[in-house]
């Protein structure tokens, strides 16, 4: 066996157990979106697919970025944060942001009770009811907009100077429309555009790309070197659709686009064909602890030390589960000609 697309397959849909964002199964997959100029891909394309687009969330106004230690990436109406020790995208708490420093104001005081027919969360000592509520078990509740951080109450739009109607979340901002038509009356505030204002990302970010594969390159690995076993490969994207993971060339290592990034927590997965002379990953089993790997990524190198390097099962799937630290895990097939087994080399930044 000279190809891991079947053994990825599998570990791939033993790890990725939640239900399809959408009947689609690329969903993740890069697209570059010309209204802005910005990309949506992987994880933060699946979460946006997910939670409801652009009506919810909004065109993306950036590039991902390392903000903070964590991959993040902007939108009209929310900041999408990459959580490597989980492997999953969130929301940010842009909602709370927005609303600090107001706690003493009569809406965003703790409410020991509900309005009759509201909805009361003692998590957040506040109630939801109406077209509010409506559009928050509608659209993704709690995983999309977090509790309720405030009562509805009139505010003036830093937008258009108007006043409508708000109530805000941990990571939202609702509006009330009521001249628009129904699906239309609730609406999110730009809290993204907010916020960037307030704090700016890097130029790079806010800079509209040519390619996918331009933004990208910025934040995921693109080549990977062991000096002492003479390793020395280029780093391409693999597929990611919801349940797999293709190795299809022999020229390249592939990174698995749902795992860690560099210099964030998280387990950066790395998979490389072995056999004839010459292929990505034929001289790994050479590898030991102590060994140095370099990892480019964003225009420069980041240094790894080898720790373990371990013969597995297929089965054994938890080298490619999330780590609260950053750890790189290197994958192939062994022995050569037999490929029963899974090579796997485990280094730490050092």
């Amino acid at each position: 066996m000279r190809r891991l697309a079947l053994f990825l397959t599998l570990i791939i849909t033993i790890l990725v157990s939640s239900p399809p964002a959408m009947a689609n199964t690329a969903a993740g997959t890069p697209v570059l979106l010309r209204e802005t100029g910005h990309t949506l891909a992987y994880s933060f394309r699946e979460f946006y697919d997910r939670q409801g687009g652009l009506p919810i969330i909004g065109l993306p106004i950036t590039e991902v970025f390392v903000e903070d230690g964590r991959p993040v990436q902007y939108f009209e109406r929310a900041r999408l944060e990459w959580h490597g020790e989980l492997g999953i995208t969130l929301a940010g708490h842009l909602g709370r942001w927005a609303a600090q420093g107001r706690e003493s104001e009569p809406a965003f005081a703790w409410s020991p009770n509900a309005p009759a027919g509201d909805s009361y969360f003692s998590e957040t000592g506040h109630s939801l009811g109406g077209a509010f509520r409506s559009f928050w078990q509608g659209n993704g509740g709690l995983a999309t907009f977090g509790y309720p951080i405030s009562e509805p109450f009139a505010e003036l739009s830093a937008q258009d100077g108007q006043s409508y109607m708000v109530q805000y979340f941990e990571r939202a901002r609702f509006e009330s429309h009521p001249e628009n038509e129904p699906r239309y009356q609730v609406q999110l505030g730009h809290l993204g555009r907010q916020y960037l204002a307030a704090h700016p990302a890097p130029a790079w970010a806010t800079q509209p790309v040519a390619s996918v594969d331009q933004a990208w390159a910025a934040v995921r690995p693109t080549h990977v070197r062991i000096p002492r076993i003479g390793v020395d490969t280029d780093i391409v994207s693999a597929g990611f659709s919801l349940g797999e993971w293709d190795v299809p060339r022999y020229t390249a290592a592939h990174y698995w686009p749902i795992s860690g990034y560099p210099g964030t927590p998280g387990n950066i997965v790395l998979a490389g064909h072995v056999g004839y002379r010459g292929i990505i990953f034929s001289k790994l089993p050479n590898a030991a602890a102590g060994d140095e790997i370099y990892l480019a990524a964003g225009g420069g190198e980041r240094r790894y030390i080898v720790r373990e390097v371990l013969t597995l099962l297929p089965s054994d799937t938890w080298v490619m589960a999330p780590t609260s630290d950053e750890v790189l895990t290197l994958i192939t097939c062994v022995p050569i000609g037999v490929y029963t087994h899974r090579l796997i080399v485990r280094a730490y930044p050092g």
